[in-house]
């Protein structure tokens, strides 16, 4: 058939036109038929074609995109359960008052390192067996006093490299140990501890100071510090032509002290400050630590300390930019150097250092225990509680004026109904070791310990759970009763108010108070069904106490006033936020 269809046959004759004929009709047929077949192929084309076809198909991804975008929009769906997860805690409810701690304050962070490793480690090399040389000798020479000095000041730069944060501890014990057992002659020892006095006191500093003056005029003091809120660097200048034009100048008082005790001389010229919480943690411990005469405690006799001390301990308890769990530290060092201290502390010492922590209470105060994270900027509940038994071991009663203001301060706090228990129940107990005098007011004093107990028992009915009662109650007993036969106050008598003056007013007052005393140490008590309960204090407890109080009135009480419903006048006051609100600024 193929054959049949080539261009170059000749025609075929007409015997073969039949042939022909039949065979195109044969060739027209199997075209007929086959044409579907074949045409699979042809169709097949357009399906080739189809990738053209599909190019919208292919566009289908653009057409997707509103569904690609669902997962972003399915994005904060998903961020819900992440949201959700602080709302669902694990563990029991928080207790109600619950307040999240504050931000670290910047003291914790603050870095001012004074010597690096490799200043440290040649000193040691070349410099320390010339300073404990000097520390030995049996005089004091020029050459040996800059001995000294040089050594001082590497012992004490020593405390501020945060390599040896750690071991604070130890270089303090270093520091002790090196005045107690190296020094020999008393010449020496007194120049060592003056100082390590002015050395230390620097790094207690919070901010840094340069002098400038011309033999005591003209002078200019540049304090420098960090912003509490920034961290950026703040300059203050004060001119002055003497110190007393400067301490008369407002805002200079900082810069006049600066001027008073660093002008003759500073140890790390005034860049001293500025230290981390646990350097000026240590320092002040070791303020109060070092000894001018070993004691024997077999024979009860204490270590006598550093009198001079006192000073810049002083500075940290009036200084407002510290905290108070370094003013904690002061408070009980000054206590010791008042009891302890060689010399004996002057009457002026004293009295500046009761003055110092009058002052101290005096401050905005917190007085709720939940409260205490929420008012982290208010006076703290603890510090109350040892500002004033610090005032009762000072050692002093009276003022210039002979007024009894350190047993007028302690009355005040104890009578105060906006302060915690704690705070008024430790002022109780303070005024039972504080020096008396003849003009005591026991009637005055016993009816207002007796008043406290019949607050603190209506207080106790209320919430006898709470975790502050026992220690209250027991400091309200040792107001009137010595703990031991060592519990004796600065003058050497016996403790509590019964122990020093015993009036038939302040036995009476005693018996009132022991009922409460005696029911809420034991708490809590087991009842008939095996629990254990707090059980309230019983009207018939309180009645005696009550008609005690209407009886015996003495007649110059005047009522301290009523607990204020909201917070103490030393929390921020809310006018001035919503001024600032509605200014639409805010001071930073």
């Amino acid at each position: 058939m193929v054959r049949h269809s080539g261009v170059n046959q000749k025609p075929p004759h007409r015997g073969g036109i039949a042939a022909c004929t039949v065979a195109c009709v044969s060739l027209a047929l199997i075209g007929l038929f086959a044409a579907p077949i074949q045409a699979q192929p042809a169709a097949k084309k357009p399906a080739a074609k189809k990738p053209a076809a599909k190019k919208p198909a292919a566009k289908k991804p653009a057409a997707k995109k509103p569904a690609a975008k669902k997962p972003a929009a399915k994005k904060p769906a998903a961020k819900k359960p992440a949201a959700k997860k602080p709302a669902r805690p694990s563990g029991p409810p928080l207790p109600p008052g619950f307040v999240p701690p504050p931000p670290l304050p910047q003291v914790m962070g603050l870095n001012n390192p004074l010597l690096t490793p490799k200043d440290e480690l040649a000193f040691r090399r070349k410099g320390y067996s010339t300073f404990m040389k000097a520390v030995r000798s049996p005089g004091l020479g020029s050459k040996a006093q800059q001995d000294i000095r040089s050594g001082i000041r590497w012992l004490v730069a020593r405390l501020t490299m945060p390599t040896n944060r750690e071991a604070l501890p130890v270089r303090r014990r270093e520091i002790r140990q090196m005045v107690q057992l190296q020094v020999k002659a008393a010449p020496v020892r007194e120049f060592v501890l003056r100082e390590l006095t002015l050395a230390l006191a620097e790094l207690l500093e919070t901010a840094h100071f340069k002098i400038t003056h011309n033999n005591g005029q003209q002078i200019q003091v540049v304090v420098t510090r960090p912003d509490p809120k920034t961290g950026k660097i703040q300059n203050q200048v004060f001119k002055a032509d003497s110190l007393e034009a400067l301490r008369s100048t407002k805002g200079a008082g900082e810069a006049a002290r600066f001027f008073d005790r660093y002008a003759a001389r500073t140890v790390f010229g005034g860049k001293g400050g500025v230290q981390n919480f646990h350097v000026r943690l240590n320092v002040a411990y070791l303020l109060g630590e070092l000894v001018v005469r070993k004691g024997d405690p077999a024979k009860g006799i204490p270590a006598a300390r550093y009198t001079r001390a006192f000073a810049p301990l002083c500075d940290v308890v009036n200084e407002p930019r510290q905290l108070d769990a370094i003013k904690v530290v002061a408070v009980r060092g000054l206590v010791r150097l008042m009891k302890t201290g060689q010399p004996d502390a002057s009457y002026d010492q004293r009295l500046q250092v009761a003055q110092c922590l009058a002052n101290q209470l005096q401050r905005p105060y917190q007085r709720s225990v939940l409260r205490q994270r929420m008012d982290s900027h208010l006076q703290h509940i603890w510090y109350q509680e040892v500002l004033v038994e610090g005032l009762a071991g000072v050692g002093i009663l009276q003022n210039k004026q002979a007024q009894p203001f350190v047993e007028t301060v302690l009355a005040g706090v104890l009578a105060d109904p906006n302060r915690h228990f704690l705070a008024r129940t430790a002022a109780a107990k303070a005024i039972g070791r504080a020096p008396l005098t003849g003009a005591f007011d026991g009637g005055l004093r016993s009816y207002q310990l007796v008043e406290l107990a019949g607050q603190m028992a209506a207080a106790y009915n209320k919430s006898p759970t709470a975790g502050y009662w026992p220690r209250s109650f027991q400091q309200l007993y040792f107001s009137f009763k010595a703990i031991n036969k060592n519990d004796v106050t600065a003058a050497g008598k016996p403790a509590g108010l019964l122990g020093q003056v015993g009036t038939a007013r302040l036995q009476d007052a005693y018996r009132q108070v022991v009922p409460l005393v005696a029911h809420v140490i034991v708490q809590p008590t087991v009842t008939a069904d095996g629990k254990q309960r707090f059980m309230a204090i019983s009207s018939d407890t309180i009645k005696p106490l009550i008609d005690w109080l209407a009886q015996n009135r003495p007649p110059n009480y005047k009522p301290a006033g009523r607990p204020s419903a909201t917070a103490p006048t030393s929390t921020p006051k809310p006018k001035a936020k919503s001024k600032t609100k509605a200014g639409g600024a805010s001071r930073s």
